[in-house]
């Protein structure tokens, strides 16, 4: 139409806008670590060391509830190296395997969490800080957020990890819907066996921990939205 009617100032600024999206990078393509789950105090001792020799890891609290002050912690997640770790802690339906249970996981995990110096990622940390601390858990070391990290790169953007997955690594992740059902049918996600719980967990873990190292870079290479990210 544009063309049409000779209205070149408006036909240029339409091919600038279609180029737009074209110019923005495409997703990149990112391995995904290999998922696993721990079940014994053992294996988890086992983790902790591997924990406590990288410099960041993914973190994620896995909980029943959507209120922080009310959510109960029913497992834990972690990404590092080229793994993808799921530690389910109240896991209850029948042949639920036996798991290493919230008190005695939080008591061997609390020196990896309440440390300063061991950093953590996170997706939307404050609600894992709530839930670590309703069981007496001071969370630290949590210096990204990737839900941060997108609302300073694209606000405009939908910031829930799904969307962030597909759009900056061309993944397709679980939903909770997917892994609890919906409606009436819906079951508690300690009732959720572990094989599909780890499936979920571990792989948004993995997610977290890609995203960061996809979206980070581009905050930390501009000055001001470095500033953003890291001071405001």
């Amino acid at each position: 139409l544009y063309e049409r009617f000779g209205s070149k100032t408006w036909l240029r600024e339409v091919q600038d806008a279609s180029a737009g999206p074209a110019a923005a990078e495409a997703p990149a393509t990112v391995q995904k670590r290999r998922l696993r789950t721990v079940l014994s105090e053992e294996e988890l001792k086992d983790l902790l060391l591997k924990l406590e020799a990288v410099e960041l890891a993914g973190f994620n609290a896995v909980c029943a509830g959507d209120e922080p002050m009310s959510a109960r912690l029913i497992g834990v997640a972690f990404a590092f190296a080229d793994e993808a770790v799921y530690l389910p802690l109240a896991h209850e339906y029948p042949a639920a395997p036996p798991q290493v249970g919230i008190e005695n996981a939080l008591c061997l995990l609390r020196p990896w969490l309440e440390r300063d110096e061991r950093l953590k990622v996170g997706e939307n940390v404050k609600f894992d800080r709530h839930v670590l601390a309703n069981h007496g858990v001071r969370l630290a070391g949590c210096t990204h957020d990737t839900m941060l990290e997108s609302y300073v790169l694209e606000v405009h953007e939908r910031h829930d990890l799904g969307s962030l997955a597909q759009r900056h690594c061309g993944w397709s992740t679980l939903s909770l819907e997917e892994v609890t059902g919906k409606g009436a049918s819906r079951i508690p996600f300690s009732a959720v066996e572990v094989a599909r719980a780890t499936e979920y967990a571990a792989l948004n873990a993995d997610c977290t921990l890609a995203l960061h190292q996809l979206l980070h870079p581009r905050i930390a290479r501009d000055e001001k939205l470095a500033y953003v990210y890291s001071k405001i």
